[in-house]
C-alpha cells in the first residue's frame, strides 16, 4: 500500500483527487489542510486529518512522515503584492520537508503556457515547477502542466457556464480568442492518480489537455450549445483586463481577486507543447472537450 499526502484538499482539484483515491486500496490517504472544517463531510471521516500548512515546517515533517507520494496541489489565487514570494516559500519549505521526510515522489499541477506571455499567477506556477523539480536526485517530481479543468465546481467552467447562462449577448476583449486547450476533470484525475505508481525515473514534465485547440470563446459557444441557450459576442478590443475583472464578478459566483487572476491568465496561450502525455501514459485517452462540458453540465444525452 502507497502512502500517499494530498495537500490543496480544500480546492476544487485536491477534494477531487482525494475523494478518487479514497476508495483505492492500494493507497492510504493524508490530507495537510488549514481548516479541516472547510473539508467535506464524506472526506473528514475517512481519511487521517493533519491541520496545518507549509509554511511550518514542524507540521510539514509531521504530516510528510511514512509518506511515498505527496501531490502539490496549492496555488494563491487571492490578491496582494507577495503571492508570488509566498508561493515560492511555500514550494521550497515542501520540497525541502519532503527531502528530509524521505518521500521519494511530488505530484504537482501547474498551468500551461509559455514564460514569455506568461501572466504573473501562471508565471508564479511555473516558478513552483521548477522549485519542487531543484532536487532530481533527492527527490522525483512530475510535473503535470494543464489549461482550464473542465469539470461542475471548477472555477474556469463555472465562469463559463454562468456568463452563457446570464449574458445571451456579450461585449468581449481580445483574450476570448487567446489559443487554449483544456482537459476534462475526470481525465486529469486519471494522470494524478496514475501517476504515483508511473515507472519512472527522474523528473518528468506532462503538459495534458484535450486533442482540439479551441479559445474561451469556443468553450462559451459550445457551452452554450449544449445548454440550449443564444448567445450572441460581440467583440471590443480595448476592454481592460481589470474592467474585465469587474464584468465578470457580475455575473459569476467569484471573488474580484479570483476574478482578476483568471482573466491575467486567459490573455496567455495555453497550449500543449510536449507528447509526454501519449508516451508516459499510453493508456489514458482523453474525451473531447464537448464529452468533457458535457460531463460538467450533467447532460447524459445528445
Amino acid at each position: 500500500m502507497t502512502s500517499i499526502l494530498i495537500t490543496g484538499a480544500t480546492g476544487y482539484i485536491g477534494g477531487c483527487l482525494a475523494k478518487k483515491l479514497i476508495g483505492n486500496p492500494e493507497f492510504r490517504i493524508r490530507l495537510l489542510v488549514r481548516r479541516p472544517g472547510n473539508l467535506p463531510a464524506d472526506l473528514a471521516g475517512q481519511v487521517e486529518i493533519v491541520q496545518g500548512d507549509t509554511f511550518d515546517r514542524k507540521i510539514l515533517l509531521h504530516a510528510l512522515s511514512g509518506i511515498r507520494v505527496a501531490y502539490y496541489l496549492i496555488h494563491s489565487m487571492g490578491g496582494g503584492k507577495d503571492f508570488e514570494q509566498k508561493d515560492r516559500i511555500s514550494a521550497e519549505n515542501f520540497r525541502d520537508a519532503c527531502i528530509d521526510a524521505g518521500v521519494q515522489r511530488v505530484i504537482y499541477l501547474g498551468g500551461l503556457g509559455e514564460l514569455g506571455s506568461a501572466s504573473s499567477h501562471l508565471r508564479s506556477r511555473m516558478e513552483t515547477g521548477e522549485i519542487l523539480s531543484a532536487g532530481p536526485q533527492q527527490l522525483q517530481t512530475i510535473w503535470f502542466r494543464a489549461g482550464v479543468i473542465v469539470g461542475q465546481g471548477s472555477a474556469g467552467f463555472e465562469i463559463i457556464k454562468n456568463l452563457v447562462k446570464k449574458l445571451p449577448v456579450m461585449i468581449t476583449p481580445r483574450w476570448v480568442r487567446t489559443r487554449t486547450q483544456p482537459i476534462g476533470i475526470d481525465d486529469a484525475l486519471a494522470y494524478l492518480t496514475a501517476a504515483a505508481k508511473l515507472d519512472v525515473t527522474g523528473n518528468l514534465v506532462v503538459d495534458i489537455g484535450v486533442k482540439e485547440v479551441t479559445t474561451f470563446k469556443g468553450m462559451m459557444e459550445l457551452t452554450a450549445g449544449l445548454m440550449d441557450y443564444r448567445l450572441m459576442i460581440l467583440p471590443f478590443p480595448v476592454l481592460t483586463p481589470h474592467f474585465s475583472s469587474y464584468w465578470l464578478i457580475l455575473f459569476s459566483p467569484i471573488s474580484f481577486h479570483v476574478a482578476a487572476a483568471l482573466i491575467e491568465g486567459l490573455r496567455s496561450e495555453t497550449v500543449i507543447t510536449n507528447n509526454n502525455a501519449e508516451i508516459y501514459f499510453p493508456g489514458i485517452s482523453t474525451i473531447s472537450l464537448k464529452e468533457a462540458v458535457r460531463h460538467a453540465l450533467g447532460i447524459t444525452r445528445e
